[in-house]
């Protein structure tokens, strides 16, 4: 199956915010953060399918100041209606998985998820999207 190249490239964010309890209270804050930043009415379908597929594997970076080296781990997410991810789904949770590693970290804000085009060994056809970071 193809997936697309890029997601959620227009969308601006940064990680170091608070991890959410709900995708509402998410939404409010992102729609919020995207609006003082354009200066004006942030269009953005939550509902919108973004991501055919059931599950996908999420791959971030973040400097690790024990090892003195920059850690890139990765998770599976599993989309809640079984069949794809909304955009609003897909942001929330990855937001709430890599909040706490973020948010100390200079690269924080998010520019967006790009296609690995390579093999999946741990994960075979589950696309796997790396987090665009930006400082």
């Amino acid at each position: 199956m193809q997936h697309p190249q890029r997601l959620l490239n227009d969308v601006l964010w940064n990680f170091k915010d608070k991890t959410y309890s709900s995708l509402s209270e998410f939404l409010i804050a992102l729609l919020t953060y995207n609006e003082n930043i354009f200066g004006e009415d942030f269009e953005f379908d939550k509902d919108e399918k973004v991501l055919e597929s059931t599950q996908v594997v999420i791959q971030y970076s973040y400097w690790d100041e024990e090892k003195e080296d920059d850690i890139e781990p990765d998770f599976l997410l599993t989309a809640d209606n079984g069949e794809f991810f909304t955009q609003g789904e897909l942001i929330f949770k990855v937001h709430n998985k890599v909040q706490e590693k973020l948010q100390d970290q200079d690269n924080s804000f998010f520019e967006g998820l790009l296609l690995w085009e390579g093999e999946n060994p741990n994960n075979p056809n589950v696309p796997l999207y790396f987090v665009m970071q930006g400082s």
